[in-house]
């Protein structure tokens, strides 16, 4: 479903507008590339930085 769910952000014209993280155990960096995701992230923590540095560039901030 996370193809589905970002195909439909794209549809409604609001993807540019999101950051989209996918990870966890089942998944992988090539999974993430192929559903569009901007990451992919192995896990909890990692997800979270991989968040702020995300807003830091969207921000221009650090």
């Amino acid at each position: 479903y996370m193809k589905v769910v970002i195909d439909t952000l794209k549809e409604k014209g609001i993807r540019d507008d999101l950051v989209v993280l996918v990870g966890g155990a089942p998944l992988n960096e090539e999974f993430g590339k192929a559903v569009g995701a901007d990451a992919y992230c192995r896990d909890a923590a990692v997800a979270v930085e991989t968040a702020k540095d995300f807003m830091k560039r969207r921000h221009n901030i650090g």
